[in-house]
This record gives structure tokens, C-alpha cells and sequence, in this order.
């Protein structure tokens, strides 16, 4: 296991990756922190990984260790704030200066918490940021590439799934499960809609490419002209645990659970691939 992730791969044309799970908050980076580990733990994906075990022999997969909050992979290596760093201005140039989230505090190193606070008690030095960029960042990508290429060469046909979790408060009551292509660009129509159509069996609401079209690894994989097609699956986090207390809900989570495994099975089906 590498210190930035953990991993199956499968012969399968089936990817499922959860970039934003991981809760290996080291104690390099707390020393830092001016806040309790409990506000920082809000921003996970909680427990979003356990939804694809033991039924990971279908597919390849690929987990973050580390917590979002400390490197967000789901973000260009250039979205990085530069007011957090001390040493950094002779890398100007470099940073994403346009991005909305880093504007939002959100960039691959966030600056706030899910309430708004402020992680850090001060600027860090600008060498932590490239230790935590050539230790976890770039090390995570290039296992998706990896995976990507070694499945590629089996399969004509891909399907990738980049799993999260969202707090109930950024969407209505009237939405569990928030589906993205960006905007048809990372997958097919009929993928999506293959996907879609699963989750609504379950009686699960969804949405389809709003409040969010997917993320930098889903937009930045996603070839559908290449046949290699990458979908965001979101979920609301109070269809599965108490966003208070940080406690699953286990009846519910075990039904999504359930649903996630039949999602896999269509998949499946649809590609053609027998286990």
C-alpha cells in the first residue's frame, strides 16, 4: 500500500475511485492546525470507500488515504491560493489565479473548513506544498493513469466512476444523488442515463449535471471519443449518517450500499463483462 492511497486492480472495464475518503490526518499536518480534528472531518466523503466492500473483485479501485482537506486530488495541481504560503512569489506565474475555488478558499490546499474557518493559524512555508503535491497529489494521479492504460488494453470500452459525498446543505431536500458528465463531455448520454435509470430503481431522487457537473478528474479523464467515459456520482450525506454527530445511519447505509452493487451489475451488464 502506498502511504497515498490503496488499490485493486481487476480485469474488469469497470474504474471506481473515491478521492475525497481518506482520514489519515498525520500528525505533520495537524501540528499546523488551529482547528479540532472533528471541523475538519466534515469535509470528507464519510465512508463513501465502505460502499464497494467486500464487492470489489468486479472492479478496479482506487482510494485516497489522505484527508481532502489536507490535498484535494479532485482539483488542478495549479488551483493553489498563494496568500496561504510564505516564499512563494517567485512563483506567481504558476498559480490558477481565475479559479472559483480558489477564490472560494477550496483550491488544492484548502484555506477553510466546511463552516467557513480558517484552517491554519498561519502562512506555511511553500515547501510543504510541493511535499504534499510529490507525495500525495501527483502520486494518486498517476495511479489513475496507470489504471486507466492497463485497462485500456483489455477493454475497448471503459466506464469510471469518481465517488463523493455532499452536504445535505447544498442541495433541496428533493435531491439524494447528484449524476455528472460535465455537461456530456466526460461520458455518453446513454451512460449517464444507464446510471440514472439504476439509482431511480432504488427510489432515489436524482439530479443530473447540476449543483455540480464533476469535478477536475472526471473532466480531465473523461474521453468518451476515446471510449474511456467518466461519470461524478455524488450523494446526500443525510441519506446515510447524522451530519451532527458523524454516526451512519446503518439501515440506510446498507440500502445504498445495496444499490451501489446493483449500479456495479448494470454496469456491468451493459459492457458486456462477466465476472
Amino acid at each position: 500500500m502506498h502511504n497515498a492511497y490503496d488499490f485493486h486492480l481487476n480485469s474488469s472495464p469497470l474504474i471506481i475511485m473515491t478521492p475525497h475518503s481518506g482520514r489519515n490526518y498525520s500528525s505533520r499536518f495537524m501540528k499546523n492546525i488551529s482547528l479540532e480534528l472533528k471541523n475538519l472531518r466534515n469535509t470528507e466523503d464519510f465512508f463513501v470507500d465502505q460502499l464497494f466492500f467486500p464487492n470489489n473483485k468486479s472492479f478496479s479501485y482506487l482510494n485516497a488515504t489522505f484527508p481532502r482537506i489536507f490535498v484535494d486530488a479532485n482539483r488542478s495541481p495549479l488551483e493553489i491560493d498563494k496568500t496561504m504560503w510564505r516564499n512563494s512569489n517567485h512563483l506567481d506565474n504558476l498559480f490558477d489565479k481565475k479559479s472559483i475555488k480558489v477564490l472560494n478558499g477550496i483550491g488544492v490546499f484548502a484555506k477553510y473548513n466546511l463552516f467557513g474557518e480558517n484552517i491554519y493559524s498561519s502562512k506555511l512555508p511553500f515547501s510543504e506544498a510541493k511535499w504534499r503535491l510529490l507525495n500525495f497529489y501527483f502520486p494518486y494521479h498517476k495511479k489513475i493513469k496507470e489504471i486507466i492504460k492497463k485497462t485500456k488494453e483489455k477493454y475497448k470500452k471503459i466506464i469510471a466512476l469518481d465517488c463523493h459525498s455532499m452536504a445535505s446543505e447544498l442541495v433541496n431536500n428533493k435531491t439524494d444523488i447528484v449524476i455528472s458528465n460535465v455537461n456530456n463531455k466526460s461520458s455518453s448520454v446513454e451512460i449517464l442515463n444507464l446510471i440514472k435509470k439504476s439509482f431511480s430503481n432504488h427510489s432515489y431522487k436524482i439530479n443530473t449535471n447540476k449543483p455540480f457537473k464533476g469535478g477536475f478528474i472526471t473532466s480531465h479523464y473523461g474521453k468518451p471519443k476515446n471510449n474511456t467515459h467518466f461519470l461524478q456520482i455524488e450523494v446526500n450525506k443525510n441519506l446515510y449518517m447524522d451530519e451532527q454527530s458523524m454516526l451512519l445511519k446503518k439501515n440506510s447505509f446498507f440500502k445504498l450500499k445495496a444499490c451501489f452493487d446493483n449500479l456495479i451489475s448494470d454496469i456491468l451488464l451493459y459492457l458486456n463483462y462477466k465476472a
